[in-house]
């Protein structure tokens, strides 16, 4: 069988992915010509540090695990934040490299942690701060969107949060572009995701059902959690937690308005086709509930004080 010169082109990115760089020396406190401070964080992935480069500025490093089925999968997520460094909202690219360990990139360092960890200090948020949040990611999101980018892994590890706690969308490693009709890395009906984030048709495997509304159901799982304290479905194993995303009604969140619970449930509806078809609607649902509940509050401050 004879490859195609694209073939050959793909394995030799690959294989530089894989190669270490010639004459490199160990060094545990070093990737390249950054400096490792602290380990911030781990997943299948990965291994993230916080670092330092050559000038002095604090970096973030993501060590990708050597694995070679993965070769591809990192050039793809390099070529994304490539594509996407210049939207508000989005992690920024610095650098990418390799090394004895395994590839990395240089991420743009958030000053305050991943939501994730938020949610481990906290628990809960105040559903106006959750709202609000939600909606900076509906943003940053919406502008992938129009591009026909899909996130695919929205969770509270990979939201980001700046100093002023505005929110960055972080590991586009399973990010799909709909217009590249050879980007997809895995064969049909093979789910890829997060459990209690996934849409059913994500769970499903069903590539013809994908679009910018598979992002929004996980915007809302991510809302129910961030108010609520935990996703909306749950189970004590995968199959369980599969049955509850296919079949469980959504609870309302505790305290929220009920503008917030309607979009909550469109957000999570079973059907791709009634959800907000993209980010941008569901951005602007969220700012007319924050302008009801801003309407409505001095009123209520006044009932409060008769």
């Amino acid at each position: 069988m004879t490859l195609s010169p694209d073939a050959y082109d793909r394995l030799a990115r690959i294989a530089w992915v894989h190669a270490p760089p010639e004459d490199e020396e160990a060094d545990e406190d070093h990737l390249g010509r950054y400096r490792l401070l602290e380990r911030l964080g781990a997943g299948s992935a990965g291994v993230v540090f916080r670092a330092v480069d050559p000038e002095g500025h604090e970096v973030a490093i993501k060590l990708l695990r050597r694995r070679r089925s993965r070769g591809e999968r990192y050039l793809r997520e390099v070529e994304l934040l490539e594509r996407t460094a210049q939207h508000p909202g989005v992690v920024a690219l610095l650098d990418a490299g390799r090394s004895s360990r395994g590839p990395y990139l240089v991420l743009e360092l958030a000053e305050g942690g991943s939501l994730r960890s938020e949610l481990s200090r906290r628990e809960q948020l105040p559903w106006r701060e959750a709202a609000a949040i939600v909606q900076g990611v509906a943003r940053s999101l919406a502008g992938l969107h129009q591009e026909g980018i899909i996130h695919r892994d929205l969770k509270p590890e990979n939201i980001l949060l700046q100093g002023d706690g505005s929110p960055l969308i972080s590991d586009f490693g399973l990010a799909k572009d709909l217009g590249d009709a050879d980007g997809e890395l895995t064969s049909a009906g093979i789910a890829l995701g997060t459990i209690g984030y996934m849409s059913p048709e994500l769970l499903d495997g069903d590539r013809g059902q994908l679009g910018p509304w598979t992002d929004v159901f996980a915007l809302g799982a991510l809302l129910h959690e961030l108010v609520a304290g935990r996703p909306p479905f749950s189970g004590k194993n995968l199959r369980e937690a599969a049955r509850s995303v296919r079949e469980d009604a959504v609870r309302d969140l505790p305290g929220a308005p009920s503008e917030l619970n309607e979009v909550l449930r469109r957000c999570l509806a079973k059907d791709p086709a009634v959800r907000f078809p993209h980010a941008g609607e569901l951005e602007s649902a969220l700012e007319s509930c924050s302008r009801l509940s801003e309407e409505r509050q001095p009123a209520e401050d006044e009932g409060e004080g008769a």
